[in-house]
């Protein structure tokens, strides 16, 4: 390994991932600014473009030797801090216990370069510094996002941890010969420097690719969630939060051809509020319209099973899809929603039942069929018996069940 990194020269490698480096930066910089992104994208990228100059500086040196160096270690280390930041902010964690150890830590390692290059010159103690700094920045990088169970990760992350995880330790591992070295080259150029270039050169691709992924996963999440909310809102009646019509004709749909291909029963329930035009009219539409959403309670604690629909068949008629129950047990539950309703005793005065004993409150008939689908039969025969049933229970006086 040596021998291989002996052949590179580290300026020729310092210029080709500072223009690397610069290159991905404006593809971060102008998806920042041109493009939906996230908090946290700007800081990401911001800390490409830190980077890309402190090379620059580090190794090409525009301004006087020492200030160019001093400026670009300064703006590598501003790397991590970035970084480290926008990545916070992106897995929606506080800064503010976070981010001060981050400058402590900067500001340290700042002034220890500052003195073993401006007072006491010395290379080694300037690598061990910047070097033990980055570890750190780089370390935190990679592991917190899995040691804070708050830390809402996204798509790369993994990618992200495992290459920051590498790059920090390459970095502790120079620390470690700097700080045991008798004698260090000026500006790094040395082997390790030499791997660190190559590492970067492999690696900082995969990372810009992994910051904007990461934007378009969180962006597709939400899109994804957005229709199915959607999705949600179109098959949900407004008033009643039961399904709506279309949810109904597309499960009663699904449900006949599962009992058909099963061969099991399936019953339909449909509930009509009596007198629910008299009600409206003599107490006004808020009031029918509390008595609609009473009436969706009770069939909402009715329906319990997964399979169970319960739906707003339109106007003040109700529905229910009932797979696998029998005629006796869906009049069974018909009759609890009818007899759990009239209990909730919602006045209705002003009105004529057969019944002279009948209570002056709203009430609800069902008509109920069921049967087990056939290959040739027509799945709409189902409802049309459901609703000849709940019409015979009308006939009957009203505030009845019958089973077709």
């Amino acid at each position: 390994m040596t021998e291989f990194l002996h052949g590179f020269d580290a300026f020729t490698m310092a210029f080709m991932v500072a223009v690397l480096y610069l290159s991905l930066s404006a593809v971060l910089v102008y998806t920042a600014l041109c493009r939906r992104t996230y908090p946290g994208f700007g800081s990401m990228a911001l800390a490409q473009v830190s980077w890309s100059v402190g090379l620059f500086l580090n190794y090409f040196r525009p301004f006087e030797t020492l200030f160019s160096l001093y400026l670009g270690a300064l703006l590598m280390q501003l790397y991590g801090i970035l970084l480290y930041r926008g990545l916070l902010r992106y897995g929606e964690v506080s800064s503010k216990t976070r981010l001060p150890v981050n400058y402590i830590v900067f500001a340290i390692v700042s002034a220890v370069q500052a003195y073993y290059m401006f007072v006491d010159f010395n290379t080694c103690a300037r690598v061990v510094a910047f070097s033990s700094g980055m570890a750190f920045f780089l370390l935190r990088i990679a592991i917190e996002p899995y040691a804070t169970r708050s830390w809402k990760r996204h798509a790369t992350q993994s990618v992200f941890s495992l290459l920051f995880f590498l790059l920090g330790s390459v970095f502790a591992v120079r620390a470690y010969k700097a700080l045991h070295a008798i004698n260090c080259v000026p500006s790094g150029p040395d082997n390790m420097a030499k791997l660190l270039f190559l590492m970067a050169i492999v690696i900082t691709p995969i990372l810009c690719f992994s910051i904007i992924a990461m934007t378009f996963a969180r962006m597709e999440a939400e899109l994804r969630c957005a229709n199915e909310e959607l999705q949600a809102i179109s098959e949900t009646d407004a008033l009643t939060n039961l399904a709506n019509r279309r949810k109904f004709d597309r499960a009663y749909e699904s449900e006949w051809e599962r009992a058909e291909r099963l061969q099991h029963p399936m019953a339909v329930v449909i509930l009509d509020v009596d007198d629910f035009k008299h009600y409206n009219d003599r107490y006004g539409h808020q009031v029918g319209d509390a008595c609609l959403r009473t009436l969706a309670q009770v069939l909402r604690a009715h329906a319990r099973r997964v399979v169970d629909v319960a739906a707003r068949y339109g106007g003040e008629e109700f529905a229910l899809i009932l797979p696998g129950m029998t005629g006796a047990e869906a009049a069974a539950l018909a009759e609890d929603v009818r007899r759990v309703f009239e209990q909730a005793g919602i006045e209705h005065t002003g009105i004529e039942h057969a019944d002279v004993g009948q209570r002056n409150v709203v009430t609800v008939s069902a008509g109920v069929a069921a049967l087990v689908p056939t290959r040739n039969a027509n799945r709409f025969d189902l409802l049309g018996a459901a609703d000849a049933a709940l019409y015979a229970a009308k006939a009957k006086g009203k505030n009845a069940v019958v089973l077709a």
